[in-house]
């Protein structure tokens, strides 16, 4: 059986609109004093972790955007299977600086656990080395 040229195109088109991407690339979020550190991605879900303290995952739900602002993106509030934990991450597009490693990060994050608020930069895992400052 041959298809036609508008057969094909029906086909691509259809596995086009029915394909799903992600609607961010998985990312890490991390601060200093205390260290802490956050993998975000559609497929592994959010995993927390903070030194010296046991992780905690949470389900991943796609991000908002807050105040329809298309450069911040907000994931949560999320509790964990046990519902002992909640977590709350906000990722802008904005550079942020680490001068405990003297780089700059292109991404800002904000993450309330179990209502403690901590600062500090974000990227996403396939981006090249940071820029220095």
């Amino acid at each position: 059986m041959r298809w036609s040229p508008a057969d094909t195109a029906a086909i691509v088109l259809v596995l086009a609109c029915t394909a799903s991407a992600p609607d961010l690339p998985a990312l890490r979020a991390f601060g200093n004093e205390p260290f802490w550190n956050v993998t975000l991605s559609e497929a592994d879900g959010i995993l927390y972790s903070r030194l010296g303290e046991e992780p905690i995952a949470f389900p991943y739900q796609p991000p908002s955007h807050p105040g329809g602002d298309a450069t911040t993106r907000s994931f949560g509030p999320l509790r964990d299977d046990s519902g002992e934990h909640q977590i709350e991450i906000r990722i802008a597009e904005e550079d942020c600086q680490d001068t405990m490693a003297d780089a700059v990060h292109p991404l800002r994050a904000t993450v309330t656990v179990d209502g403690e608020e901590l600062t500090g930069c974000a990227r996403h895992l396939d981006d090249p080395a940071p820029k220095s400052p």
